[in-house]
Parts: structure tokens; sequence; C-alpha cells
């Protein structure tokens, strides 16, 4: 059984590809979905007793996103540009099954 919002964000994610965004190739969209949706639910446990606003919750995911896929943060430079458009994709996939 295909998880629908996990559906979404892959349909987001290619789009984003298809528009000329570096970050979502195709062979990194599965793995892309499932680290946004695994860092998107676990914030609470990682921010216990703050509440973060939406600008908050998508730069937390753009670093888990970052820490994720390049091997060293410091030379990630204008690229950050990109994970940011990709870590809102998932935030707006993610922001009605989370309220």
């Amino acid at each position: 059984m295909t998880d629908p919002t996990r559906a979404a964000i892959m349909r987001a994610l290619a789009d984003l590809w298809g528009k000329g965004c570096p970050v979502p190739a195709p062979e990194h969209q599965e793995r892309l979905a499932d680290v946004g949706m695994r860092r998107w639910r676990s914030v609470a446990r990682r921010h216990r007793g703050r509440r973060l606003s939406p600008d908050q919750r998508v730069q937390d995911l753009v670093r888990g996103l970052v820490a994720a896929f390049e091997p060293d943060r410091a030379l990630v430079g204008p690229l950050v540009r990109d994970y940011e458009c990709v870590a809102r994709v998932i935030a707006d996939v993610m922001t009605p099954t989370d309220q």
C-alpha cells in the first residue's frame, strides 16, 4: 500500500525537478521524500517545549536535508536555496496532515 502523503511529495519533487531545480534528481526523490517526512514529523521531539513557526520548521527541514545529502555542509553554498525550495514543497504537502 502506498502512503498518499509520500506519493504527493514524490509528485511535487518530480514537478520541481521538471522546473529546473537540481536537488530533486529522479534518483534522489524517494530518499528526499523519506528524509523530509521523517524530519518534519520529528520536530516536536527534537525541539521539546518550543513551538517553531512555519518558517522555522522549513529551515529545520533544510538543515536535515542538507545533513542527509551533503557530505560537507560548509560546501553547500548557493545550493542551499534549492534545498529551501525542496523543503517548502515538502512542507506544503505535510502541513495539511500535520494539523
